[in-house]
């Protein structure tokens, strides 16, 4: 068989496999683990001591050996009840998962479950994993709950979506394995990773306040220039001309607003789109260290000049999602 028939076969058994956990056990915020949804086998140590059960009762029947066959049925026993234990050490918890903070792409993003007990037993030894992390072990008492972080590298922007988590146990001797595969419905917003280094764009203003402009309706006084018909009468300075002075008008200066627009133009020459958003990533990053009124206008997107970590947020979370459908 071809590799890439093998490939293909293999793709097609993983989405059976998915389409069936989805409608035995369907995406939710809150899981409890039951019967429908709880899966239990031997473990590599459960199969040995099958096979170890099947070569004693060949002797106890080959030798005829009394003691042989109550040493077997024992162990058998045994290995019945184990399998009670084992599944109830799963069973009973109730799975939660915590909203993630975002990250930029190239972190590691980390996704909260809370495990709680939904009767009144301990469960003990409980693995939490996705398929490509390690595992991480936690341990619930009676009535009360756990909660565990689990990483995973975020690659690229966007929302990140880690799909089902693994929960399992070998408590009590490790002979059965008790599964199950429970997705909580997480979804991590990842940031384009940031440029390295990148000018800012030129600010819109100059000063502290930005650049003087006259202003009529502006309350900050400037000083006095020569009257010019069609002034209005309430800026001439009447005093002034009482006193016999030339007739002069007050006026009055506003500052223009110093906010900074970031643009999709501005960043013609980066790149390609991701290069061109990690540059855009990195000058709401540089605006937002150094307190800045900054806006943002994308295609199809705008973003009113504003500052803060909400804002910050806010124009990154536009940057992650550019070009995905809403």
């Amino acid at each position: 068989m071809s590799a890439g028939l093998r490939a293909s076969l293999r793709r097609r058994v993983e989405a059976r496999w998915e389409r069936w956990l989805d409608q035995r056990s369907p995406p939710a915020r809150d899981i409890l683990l039951q019967q429908r949804n709880v899966y239990i086998m031997p473990s590599a140590q459960g199969y040995a001591f099958l096979l170890l059960l099947l070569a004693l009762l060949i002797a106890g029947i080959n030798y005829e050996n009394n003691l042989v066959f109550a040493f077997t049925f024992l162990l058998g026993g045994l290995f019945v009840v184990a399998v009670l234990h084992t599944y109830a050490n799963l069973a009973g918890l109730r799975v939660s998962g915590l909203s993630p903070a975002p990250v930029f792409a190239g972190e590691s993003a980390a996704f909260g479950l809370r495990l709680r007990d939904a009767g009144s037993r301990p469960h003990d030894a409980i693995e939490a994993c996705w398929r490509t992390a390690e595992p991480v072990e936690a341990r619930i008492a009676p009535g009360g709950e756990a909660t565990i972080a689990l990483f995973l590298p975020a690659v690229q922007r966007g929302w990140f979506r880690p799909g089902r988590v693994r929960l399992r146990s070998y408590y009590p001797l490790g002979l059965l394995r008790a599964w199950s595969w429970v997705d909580v419905d997480l979804a991590c917003l990842v940031y384009p990773r940031p440029a390295p280094v990148g000018a800012l764009p030129a600010e819109s203003g100059r000063g502290d306040e930005g650049a003087p402009v006259q202003d009529p309706g502006a309350e900050d006084f400037s000083g006095f220039r020569r009257y010019v018909p069609g002034d209005a009468l309430r800026h001439v300075a009447w005093r002034s001309l009482a006193k016999g002075q030339p007739l002069q008008t007050r006026e009055y200066l506003a500052f223009a607003d110093r906010s900074v627009w970031l643009s999709w133009e501005q960043t013609a020459g980066a790149g390609g789109v991701e290069e061109r958003l990690s540059l855009l990533c990195r000058w709401v990053l540089d605006l937002h260290r150094s307190q800045s009124t900054y806006g943002l206008s994308l295609p199809g997107c705008r973003i009113d000049p504003g500052s803060g970590e909400a804002h910050r947020d806010r124009a990154l979370g536009a940057l992650a999602l550019f070009g995905y459908a809403a």
